[in-house]
Order: C-alpha cells, then sequence, then structure tokens
C-alpha cells in the first residue's frame, strides 16, 4: 500500500515533470513563429516570441521525442529549452559528470526518458567510469526493475557495451528486427582508444533511425547530435560547438541555464514509481511459455520453445540443424535450474511424448529434475522423460551417454535400411522422438583422468559431432566450463558443436574470452548467443520463475500426465543419495524356486537401476564375498540370504556370526518362518562347520558368515576351506562371507593360489590401491564412498558399481 505521505510526494513529483518536460507540437510552432528560427534583432519581438514559447511548453504532455533540459531568460521572460531527442537526435555535452551542472542535466533527464515513451519501450544502458556508477544512484529502482542497467565503470564493459549497440543497429538494419529503442547513457567514460571513439561516431551516425541513441557527456562533435557546452555561468546549445540550437540550424541567440536536480527524496520515490511501470511492462510469467493447447507441434525439422522475454519480443529458442547442442553457464544461485525448466517444460507442452523424449542428468547436490519424476506426494510425472538421474554417479552419467550412443547406431541403421539420409526423412516412416539429454554439472563427468572420465569424453564427442544427424541434442550446463582436465585437448572438438550459448550471472566462461556481454547480469536475465560465444551475437533476455506460485506448472504436468499413453510406466530414476531396501526391489519379490539361484546384493548403477546379484552356479569359485569395515556388509549378506531362501527353499542355511546379532536374528526367523532349514552358530563353531562341508555327500547347503575374519582359522582349517570353495560349488554348497579386512580374506582362502576359488566380491570402504594385490590393477580406479560398492565378478571379467542394500535401521 502507498502511504499518503508518499501518495503526495510522488503526485508532486509527477506534476513537476510533467511540467518539467512539457513541450513539443506547440513549442516547434512557437519556434516557427519567431522569424523561421533566424535570429531576432528587436527585443520587444524577441520577448514576445519567449512568451509564446513559454506559453505553449506548459500546454504540451510528456514526450520522450523531446526533453527540456535548462531555461533562458529575456527581460521577464523564462522559456523552456526543449531539445529533440528520441527518434531525432542524440544528446552530447562538451564535458561530464564530474561538473556538478551536467550530473544535475543528467538526473533530471533520464525520469523524462521513461515518462515520455511507453512502458517497456526503452533499454538504457548506463556507463559511469569516473564516478564508479555513483551518478545513477538514485535511479537503483529501475536498475531493479531491469530497464536500466547497473553501470559500466571500465573499458572491456564500455566495449562489450559498443559491441551490444552495434549489434543492436544491424539487427535493425539488416533483419528488419523491431523492438525496444536502446539508449546509451554515458555519464562519464573509461579510458578509450581512438577506434572506440570511431566506433562511438558511427554509432551516432546510424543509431537514431536504428533503434539506438546516445546521451554522451563529455564528448564533442558526435554526428546528430545537440550539443550542449559548459561555459562560465551558462550553456550553449546548439548543433555543434558553439551554436545556438534553434529548428533549422540558422540559430536562437540565448544563453541557456541548465536545469537544476530534482530533490533527491523526489527523484528516488519517481524513480521507483517508474520502475514499478516498467516491471509491469516488462514482467513475463511462466503461463506466458506454455501454449493454449498441449502438443500441437511436430518435431520433424527440430524443437522450438519460447523461453522468456527478449528485447524484441517472445525469446523463441531451437534445437535444429543451427543450434543442434546449447552450453549453458551460471553461478550458484544465478537462475540456471529455472531457465532449464523453463525449456523443458516449455518444450513439453509443445511436443508430444512421440515428438520428444528427455533424458535428465544432475550431478550436483540438488533436485533440479526431481519433480519430473512421481513422489510420495505427488504421483505424477512428465511422460516425456526416459531416465532422470538425481545427484547422479558418473557411471550412471556414462550408462545413458552409452544408451544414446546405441540409439545413434540403431537410427542410423534404420535410416540405411530405409535408404533415406535425413532425420526428417526417417520420421515419416517411423516414429522415432527427437531427443534432448540435459546434463546439469557435467563437467562432474571428466572429473580425473580414469576410465569413466576417458569413456565419458569419447561419448560426448561421438554425439556432438553426429547426433544432429539423428535427432539428438544434448544441453549441457555448468557453473564453469573451466578446470575440466579431460577435456584440455578436446575442448575445441566438443564444444566447437555446441553453437548456442547461454550465460546467466556469474558465467561468461561460456562466451568467448572477449565477450563480456554477461558481466553485470541480473538473476532472471541472460545472454543467448547463436554463434559459440563470439561477439556481436549476443541477445539478452529475462526469463520467469516457472515456480511463480501462479499454479500453472502443477496444473501442466498434471495436463500432461492425464494424456500420457494408457500404461505408459513412470521413468526410471536414478536418485545418488537413495538407500537401497531389498523389499522395494521388484527383481526379490518376483523371485522363486530355481536350479541356479542368485544372491541379490544391490542396485546397479545404470539406466534402469537393475537388481545387481551373483549367480551361484556349479562352476568352482562361485561364491560371495563381501569386503570391508563398513557395517553395511552385515545388510549385504543378509540380504544375499534372503534372496536365496526365496530360491532354494530345499536347502540349508547355516549362520555362523561374530557380529551383527539382531540383524542375523531376524534374517534367521525370516527365512524360517518360510519353512526354509536354518540353524544358528557361533563364529567358534565355524572349525566343525568346515568339517561338516568338506563331507563330499553334503549337498544343498549353504554357509552364511558374519565376520567370518574373527574365526582366525589355523592352515589346516584354511586348507579346509579352499576345498570347499573349489569343489563345494558342483554339490550345491555355497559360501558366503563378511570379512572386514581384505588381509584376513587372503589369509582364509590361501592366499594368492586361492584367488579364483572365490569369483564374486562385493567391495565397500577399501580403496583401489589396496585392492590390486588381490584383484589386479582393473580395480586401481575404485574410490570408496558414501552408499556405493564395487561389485566384482572374476569369471565374467566384470567391476560393477553398485548402490548395495541397507538395512532397516539405516533409515
Amino acid at each position: 500500500m502507498v502511504t499518503g505521505r508518499l501518495r503526495k510526494v510522488l503526485d508532486e513529483a509527477g506534476a513537476r515533470h510533467q511540467r518539467a518536460v512539457g513541450r513539443v507540437q506547440a513549442a516547434s510552432a512557437a519556434l516557427d513563429q519567431v522569424a523561421g528560427g533566424a535570429v531576432i534583432a528587436d527585443p520587444a519581438a524577441y520577448e514576445a516570441a519567449a512568451g509564446r514559447m513559454a506559453a505553449a511548453a506548459t500546454r504540451i504532455p510528456a514526450d520522450a521525442r523531446y526533453l527540456r533540459i535548462g531555461e533562458f531568460a529575456y527581460g521577464s521572460r523564462r522559456t523552456p529549452v526543449v531539445v529533440p531527442f528520441l527518434g531525432s537526435a542524440h544528446l552530447v555535452t562538451d564535458v561530464d559528470t564530474r561538473d556538478p551542472r551536467v550530473a544535475d542535466l543528467l538526473k533530471g533527464v533520464i525520469p523524462q526518458l521513461f515518462t515520455g515513451a511507453d512502458p517497456g519501450s526503452l533499454r538504457v544502458r548506463c556507463v559511469d567510469a569516473a564516478g564508479l556508477g555513483a551518478a545513477f544512484a538514485p535511479f537503483r529502482p529501475l536498475v531493479d526493475a531491469g530497464v536500466l542497467s547497473a553501470p559500466i565503470t571500465d573499458q572491456n564493459g564500455f566495449r562489450a557495451l559498443l559491441d551490444t549497440a552495434e549489434a543492436h543497429v544491424r539487427s535493425r538494419l539488416q533483419d528488419g528486427a523491431e523492438g525496444p529503442t536502446l539508449v546509451l547513457v554515458i555519464a562519464s567514460a573509461p579510458p578509450h582508444s581512438k577506434a572506440d571513439a570511431e566506433r562511438l561516431d558511427a554509432l551516432a551516425r546510424s543509431g537514431v533511425a536504428a533503434g539506438v541513441q546516445l546521451i554522451a557527456c563529455g564528448f564533442s562533435g558526435l554526428a546528430g547530435a545537440v550539443q550542449v557546452s559548459i561555459r562560465e555561468g551558462y550553456a550553449e546549445v546548439g548543433d555543434g560547438p558553439g551554436a545556438a540550437y534553434s529548428a533549422d540550424g540558422s540559430g536562437l541567440a540565448a544563453r541557456v541555464t541548465l536545469d537544476p536536480a530534482p530533490d533527491i527524496d523526489d527523484l528516488i520515490a519517481l524513480a521507483s514509481q517508474l520502475a514499478a511501470r516498467e516491471r509491469d511492462a516488462l514482467r513475463i510469467g511462466f503461463a506466458d511459455l506454455v501454449p493454449a493447447e498441449l502438443w500441437t507441434e511436430r518435431a520433424d525439422e527440430g524443437l522450438r520453445a519460447i523461453v522468456g522475454r527478449g528485447e524484441n519480443g517472445p525469446a523463441v529458442l531451437s534445437f535444429d540443424d543451427a543450434t543442434p547442442h546449447w552450453l549453458v553457464g551460471g553461478r550458484t544461485g544465478g537462475g540456471k535450474t529455472v531457465f532449464l525448466l523453463d525449456v523443458l517444460y516449455g518444450l513439453a507442452a509443445r511436443y508430444s511424448p512421440e515428438e520428444l523424449a528427455l533424458y535428465l542428468l544432475d550431478f550436483k547436490e540438488g533436485v533440479s529434475f526431481t519433480e519430473f519424476t512421481p513422489s510420495e506426494l505427488d504421483p505424477t510425472w512428465i511422460p516425456h522423460a526416459r531416465a532422470v538421474g538425481v545427484e547422479s554417479d558418473r557411471e550412471y552419467g556414462v550408462a545413458v551417454l552409452r544408451e544414446l550412443a546405441g540409439e545413434m547406431t540403431r537410427r542410423s541403421v534404420a535410416m540405411k535400411r530405409a535408404g533415406v539420409t535425413r532425420y526428417a526423412q526417417l520420421r515419416r516412416l517411423k516414429q522415432v522422438p527427437r531427443v534432448v539429454l540435459v546434463v546439469d554439472e557435467f563437467h562432474v563427468l571428466f572429473q580425473g583422468n580414469d576410465k569413466v572420465a576417458r569413456e565419458a569424453v569419447a561419448l560426448l564427442e561421438d554425439l556432438a559431432r553426429k547426433g544432429r544427424s539423428y535427432g539428438i541434442h544434448m544441453v549441457l550446463a555448468s557453473q564453469t566450463v573451466s578446470g575440466i582436465e579431460a577435456l584440455y585437448t578436446k575442448k575445441d572438438s566438443i564444444f566447437g558443436q555446441f553453437p548456442m550459448r547461454v550465460a546467466l550471472p556469474g558465467a561468461n566462461s561460456v562466451l568467448d574470452v572477449l565477450n563480456t556481454a554477461a558481466a553485470g547480469l541480473r538473476v532472471g536475465e541472460a545472454i543467448v548467443n547463436t554463434a559459440g560465444g563470439i561477439r556481436d551475437h549476443n541477445g539478452l533476455i529475462r526469463f520467469p520463475n516457472a515456480h511463480d506460485g501462479s499454479g500453472t506448472l502443477d496444473e501442466l504436468r498434471h495436463r500432461m500426465w492425464e494424456r500420457r499413453a494408457q500404461g505408459s510406466p513412470p521413468p526410471p530414476v536414478f536418485a545418488g543419495y537413495a538407500e537401497q531396501r531389498l523389499a522395494d526391489d521388484p527383481t526379490f519379490a518376483s523371485l522363486t524356486e530355481t536350479t541356479v539361484p542368485r544372491a541379490l546384493v544391490g542396485r546397479t548403477v545404470d539406466l534402469t537401476s537393475s537388481t545387481a546379484a551373483v549367480s551361484l552356479d556349479s562352476g568352482p569359485g562361485r561364491h560371495l564375498a563381501i569386503l570391508g569395515a563398513d557395517p553395511r556388509g552385515a545388510d549385504i549378506l543378509a540380504a544375499a540370504a534372503q534372496s536365496l531362501a526365496r530360491q532354494s527353499p530345499r536347502a540349508r542355511f547355516l549362520f555362523a556370526a561374530a557380529t551383527s546379532p539382531e540383524l542375523v536374528e531376524e534374517t534367521i526367523l525370516d527365512i524360517a518362518g518360510r519353512g526354509v532349514t536354518v540353524a544358528r552358530h557361533r563364529i567358534g563353531d565355524l572349525p566343525a562347520l568346515l568339517d561338516e562341508l568338506s563331507d563330499e555327500d553334503v549337498t544343498d547347503t549353504y554357509l552364511i558368515g558374519f565376520g567370518l575374519d574373527a574365526a582366525t582359522l589355523d592352515r589346516a582349517q584354511t586348507q579346509k576351506l579352499s576345498a570347499i570353495l573349489r569343489r563345494g560349488p558342483a554339490r550345491r554348497v555355497h559360501v558366503l562371507g563378511w570379512w572386514r579386512t581384505l588381509r584376513r580374506f587372503a589369509d582364509d582362502i590361501g592366499g594368492s593360489s586361492g584367488r579364483e576359488d572365490v569369483a564374486c566380491a562385493v567391495v565397500l570402504n577399501i580403496p583401489g590401491n589396496e585392492l590390486t594385490s588381490h584383484f589386479g590393477q582393473s580395480v586401481a580406479d575404485w574410490q570408496p564412498r558414501p552408499n556405493r560398492a564395487l561389485l566384482i565378478d572374476r569369471h565374467a571379467d566384470t567391476r560393477t558399481l553398485i548402490l548395495p542394500y541397507s538395512g532397516e535401521d539405516d533409515l
């Protein structure tokens, strides 16, 4: 609510400003009456003309085509001095705002621009090197509203501004683009070269016709400008240095007193009022990005979506042959996630799941894409999503890249068989959607120089080079693209395939090193560049927050979910932070009796989070060792035993435990409750159990050992264990044990000679450099981390990253 006092201030400020800027047609008519603009020698005629001009000015509404800068006096008359501006001329002073009179002039002129122009019709960019932005301090509300830029104070920023203005001129003159007028207000310029001055003069020559206008303090002789020359106690106003201004250039002899600055409180209040008006004009909501009808567009030639508002209207970005892949950068809190959601929902609203498939990866500790998946609070999902990773592992990212590389190959084969050469032609014969892969914090994929990073680089490069030909597009987003070790030698070959660059606040690195256009961006703004980030191809856009509180987003998601194909499943979701429960695994629920049982140990880090299992067939060494002091080892062993009980109901389960008594007891009760034979033993009973299992007549038995490293077997006992490990599987006798130390495990199975006797292992918190002595160099890259384990199968020669099962007490 506006208080009465503030309302009074605003009303007074508005009225004062209306009077200050009142002019235009009547003033021009009055000038015409002054002897055709010639200098008047007759004092009486001069005073009469001045009177008519003053009277006319009071009757003319605010109009930014004319600016009031001061007044001149003749006799008793004080007459406003009005100069042409918007659409006609530039305004230049020969000294900058270090002269207080020029600083005051600028404070009076800037509000006139906005009161005299339609809301949203101007974009004002500011420069103040000498004052470090102080000249524009009262106009902070307009800066916050996004119509007045944060002041540029250095040479690089000044040159980037010239880049922007030149691009604006080209877009108007060459492309016929329309949109707001760009006004450059230079309170004081930084040190600049002759070439910079020439660029500014070129802008002055062509700018008026191309929607670029200058208010330049500290310059003289710019083409097409009204020059204000500062003198001792007065100013001269004219078409060039020292010439008095008149409509036809013949001059009007008058010394001009420049207007003082408005009262600072009034100025700030007026700036706030104008900012509110401009903000309303510029405001774009998420609803503006969404079409009235869902899924009406086809993806034959590409994908397009409105992502915000540009300087010339709605900002439409595309995935097509010209911009097949995008690179998006933005610091933490810079709006990167919001921008990605705008893009994804904009695409999903226009294209059906038959036209568009989404693969979404997030490598940071965030929730960028969780809303695309069902949850306990909201069972809906985006039907376009084919795979979603939250807090993804690099291995999961590589799995997704492998899947898309495979899809690219399948499409290539289909095109060859169909005798077509373009993806658009294939779509006429076969329903194949365009694919968009979005990877947030993609640089995590390439951290280090290990096998995973090398494979990620190779897959990404292949997709970047060939994807466009098969309707596969990528968006790589990050806080930075610097410091990516695995891409140092391949930066040009990969990033050269990403012509679309979107720079959010704090992300100059996605643009060319000479392109500083992203400096000074605010949250909700972005620089869009379709030429690989090089200068002269920048566009400023503003984009809304999808979660703007309007409810549009939730409504849209529900509408799309309700229109999904009957029976379509939700997307597979990889949530790297989530604990995995055996009871939640659909594979566990489907287990039945079988001759080749599998011990379930967790979920694989792959596209569908498939079940990780160890096959216990009759081959020598088909046993399972769980290695590491992490207490989760007990959970994995308990899950393995429970899953085997469902598949081998006629077998015996012999438990020997030195640890986790409660979990062991719960597991025994669960298995016994299924009618399976179970026996519990202390770890000290292990030698006797080995004697029993050495009998060749013993079959169908599982030895389940919790903390087997506590058994301290002697040489004779380890020899018995080795014999069981080698020959036991042939009579369906298998050992599943948890050893908390690798050394004790190696000793128990007979050292190096027993390496092949336990073919399968789940490794927890033992680093790779300690594992190589037993498992070889293939595990050297393994780095233990929470909620992860390495599944090794010597016979299959595989090393698989898994999310191991956790017990309920970890919740």
